[in-house]
């Protein structure tokens, strides 16, 4: 019953909506809603009319029946006349025209207030509240109690009413009061038809978001965010009634094989069959998701270690029964399982990092095994495999394997080799490569600005990080190289039979690569950044003192560069970084000297085609090096706090560069400018944006203020009251790079905004071709996501704005989601002002000849 009204109601809305042009269902809900009324309000007189025009036919007064079907006419024109014009006003106000006229007229020739048909004058007031809102009504009720009040005294000038030939007037009172009941409950239920199927599309695309907030993309399991998450309240409840539970971290032996022997789609169909079998392996109760690259993690809920281990081993077992069909060919796994049993009141990154100890080990000593922390490797597996209960003398290697992982040669918080055990190693690695002439890269790694986290944070939160970058650090390393916490927040690496250096700065750039994403501090991520010095040997003069200065001075050179840098050691790497230092030093001269200027990049309007807006990005010449890319300098104002008057700069141009668009004649347009974070904790920002603006002599809407997702959420209740006295002088306010910066949605909820501007990683995910193999799956996931976020944007009655749109077939898919504007190369790179200014006439100069024609 529930389908069939639902495929009925979906069928009469279709109906409904191919009276209403497109531009207006993208409009916002409340517009959207008035245009779907008037259609109803046409649908229900179409029907109701005829019958009661065959009422008034019987009861003997034709000229009524004939008038009731004209005003229907008029009626049914409104649907016809909105889909022509566009116009919801001129629809609505030609229904109820014929509306009011029907019922005054009838009204008149019935006999005055006396008539059946007076207390239906009250319909055109109702329906306009409807159609039009509070000020439609109240004109229309203005005007219902007039005609009312002048039928009323005609009789009273001396002027007899018209006479009519209704003889059974009792049967007509019963018609017209039981129509009146009968349309006014039919309207209510179309109304809210079309309200409540507009809630559904609002519910369907926020859980559509919600679920892709949770699942990994490729597999479709739990992701690292949210499944981190179950294990947080997990370890809640465990600390509160004292039962543990197991993690069980899994990682895909010799995946980099699979990816290089029969490529990366089949890699992709081999996560996800194996997430598939195990997810059919583990209980209901247990979580499980992918917590990186090939490695998946399991949480087993109220699980001692004894039967995490037989559980994991079941799982083990299943993957090394498993086969994955690729290119004609067969493909083996299996896995190896690293198990650790949580101790109460620790950090779960701890626990984490215990599993991954345990992993460590397990790839360690062959592969395809399960180990537990702080118990044996091979022969506890192959205990469990044969059922035994296990003897002393195993009980005895799991206490020596524990004591080796938490002993004197290991970091007790990250589970690394320690300085010692490093330098040790270093000597033998120097030795080997002196014998078999093959390089040796020492690489020094520095967290960026650590103690800003343990001061925001806590010491707890910091350490949680630690482990996680440990971990992030060995896993982007072969099995052979070697991964040691130096101090504090330094780690090195140690990477042997290097062919060259290029190599080593690929190791280096890979392990930046892997920081991109953020990690786990306590309740909040945070995004981590790395400063990494490479040092190679053999080289002159070198022994293992003068090596790890190297990597020490190189990694200075790196920070000094700026945050996710690599460099490698020179004999001028222990001199100052003099280019950055110059660019540094030059900022201060480059507004003075003209060096800045503004490029603009329009922004296009999807359903018409025209540039409506720009955006300013600024650039710099600099008179030695030449055109510098904003990602070097951009920084660098933030570090030395010259970004607040240089954005003041860039907002007074921008500002003064439309405004003589404006001026020339050109077409209005918006101007879109970035606001740092600097420039926002500034405690005046909102007037000296508007002094600006009203010294350039630019109407505050065509400023467009951009703002990062990242930089709202630091402060939101000093955001909102700053973006609440923009908009409340019409600035229009925009988020940036949208989906990219916060993982929660509750922050739509609590800003003023009017845009909301969907970041490139979206963008350049759609468009898929669906005939190459993998296109359609390939295509759908992407396209699902960027149509919640559009529908999502219009239910909150904002406009969405897609960047870095570079192919048709990106435009095509944004298109077909009703995506409102874009930007990007297929449209226009950033151009100077003069030639922007030249598009603008030549779109001025094409709609003219449009309306002459």
């Amino acid at each position: 019953m529930n389908s069939t009204c639902a495929r009925w109601s979906d069928r009469y809305l279709g109906a409904n909506h191919w009276f209403i042009p497109s531009h207006l269902l993208d409009q916002a809900a409340g517009q959207r809603a008035r245009a779907e009324n008037v259609v109803n309000a046409a649908l229900l007189a179409a029907t109701a009319g005829p019958f009661y025009a065959l009422a008034y036919h019987l009861l003997g007064f034709n000229a009524a029946a004939v008038e009731i079907l004209l005003c229907c006419a008029c009626m049914l024109g409104s649907p016809l006349l909105l889909r022509a014009s566009g116009s919801i006003w001129a629809a609505r106000e030609l229904f109820l025209c014929a509306l009011f006229f029907n019922f005054t007229w009838l009204s008149y020739n019935l006999g005055g207030i006396a008539a059946p048909t007076a207390s239906w004058l009250i319909t055109a007031p109702l329906v306009a509240m409807f159609l039009g809102g509070v000020a439609s009504a109240l004109f229309w009720l203005a005007l219902s109690c007039t005609a009312a009040v002048a039928i009323y005294a005609i009789p009273g000038v001396n002027n007899a009413l018209p006479s009519h030939p209704v003889s059974d007037m009792a049967l007509l009172y019963l018609i017209c009061h039981l129509g009146l009941f009968v349309v006014v409950l039919v309207f209510a239920l179309l109304f809210e038809l079309t309200k409540t199927q507009g809630f559904v599309k609002l519910e369907q695309a926020l859980g559509t978001i919600n679920e892709l907030a949770i699942r990994d993309e490729l597999t479709g399991v739990h992701n690292r965010r949210y499944l981190l998450s179950l294990i947080e309240k997990e370890k809640e409840r465990s600390d509160r009634n004292g039962r543990a539970f197991c993690l069980c971290l899994l990682d895909i032996d010799f995946f980099k094989r699979i990816n290089d022997t029969w490529g990366h789609a089949a890699g992709d169909t081999v996560l996800r069959a194996f997430a598939g079998i195990v997810q059919g392996k583990v209980r209901g109760s247990d979580s499980f998701g992918r917590y990186g690259g090939e490695e998946f993690l399991l949480m087993l809920p109220e699980t001692p270690s004894a039967d995490a281990m037989v559980l994991a081993e079941r799982v083990r077992v299943a993957i090394e029964k498993m086969r994955c069909a690729a290119g004609g060919s067969e493909i083996a796994l299996t896995v190896s399982i690293g198990v650790a049993e949580y101790r109460m009141g620790e950090a779960i990154g701890l626990a984490v990092a215990r599993a991954d100890e345990a992993l460590y080990l397990a790839k360690s000593n062959g592969r395809n095994r399960v180990v537990c922390h702080g118990q044996g490797t091979a022969p506890v597996a192959l205990a469990l495999r044969s059922g035994e209960a296990g003897s002393a003398g195993l009980r005895d290697l799991g206490a020596s394997v524990g004591r080796m992982l938490d002993g004197v040669h290991c970091d007790q918080l990250t589970g690394l080799l320690n300085r010692r055990l490093l330098r040790d190693r270093l000597r033998h690695a120097m030795d080997r490569a002196d014998r078999n002439r093959r390089l040796v890269a020492l690489l020094l790694l520095n967290i960026n600005k650590f103690k800003e986290v343990n001061d925001a944070l806590g010491y707890e939160a910091g350490d949680a990080l630690l482990v996680q970058v440990s971990a992030n650090i060995r896993h982007c390393l072969r099995d052979c190289d070697t991964v040691a916490r130096w101090s504090g927040d330094e780690f090195v690496a140690l990477l042997e039979d290097v062919a060259e250096e290029g190599d080593a700065r690929q190791v280096a750039e890979k392990i930046l690569d892997r920081f991109g994403l953020p990690l786990t501090a306590g309740e909040r991520e945070c995004f981590i950044t790395l400063s990494v010095g490479v040092a190679m040997y053999p080289a002159e003069d070198c022994d293992l003192d003068a090596l790890l200065k190297r990597a020490d001075l190189a990694m200075r050179s790196a920070r000094a560069w700026g945050e996710n840098s690599v460099q490698l050691y020179s004999s001028a790497a222990s001199e100052p970084q003099s280019e950055r230092l110059a660019l540094k030093n030059g900022l201060r001269d480059a507004l003075a000297r003209g060096q800045l200027f503004l490029e603009y990049q329009p922004q296009v309007d999807l359903a018409t085609r025209r540039i409506v807006g720009v955006e300013a990005l600024l650039r710099w010449q600099h008179p030695v090096y030449g055109r510098i890319d904003p990602g070097r300098f951009i920084p660098l104002a933030e570090e030395t706090g010259m970004i607040v008057p240089i954005g003041d700069w860039v907002l007074r141009t921008a500002c003064a560069q439309n405004r003589a668009w404006r001026d020339a004649g050109l077409p209005g347009v918006k101007t879109a400018v970035n606001l740092s974070a600097r420039q926002l904790r500034h405690p005046d920002i909102a007037a000296r944006v508007l002094e600006i603006v009203e010294a350039t002599g630019l109407p505050p809407g065509c400023l467009d203020l951009e703002i990062t997702e990242g930089v709202l959420i630091d402060d939101l209740e000093a955001n909102r009251r700053v973006m609440g006295a923009l908009r409340a002088a019409g600035v229009l306010v925009s988020i940036d790079d949208f989906g990219t910066g916060y993982s929660s949605l509750n922050y739509l909820s609590e800003l003023p905004f009017d845009i909301l501007k969907m970041d490139g990683l979206f963008v350049r995910r759609l468009g898929a071709p669906a005939a190459e193999p993998g296109g359609q799956a390939m295509r759908a996931r992407p396209y699902a996501i960027a149509e919640a976020i559009v529908a999502m944007a219009h239910r909150l009655e904002l406009k969405v704005i897609a960047e870095c749109v570079e192919t048709a077939e990106q435009l095509g898919d944004l298109c077909a989601m009703r995506c409102d504007e874009a930007q990007g190369y297929l449209f226009y790179r950033p151009l100077p002002a003069e030639q922007v200014g030249a598009l603008l006439a030549r779109q001025a100069d094409e709609r003219a000849e449009l309306v002459s024609a």
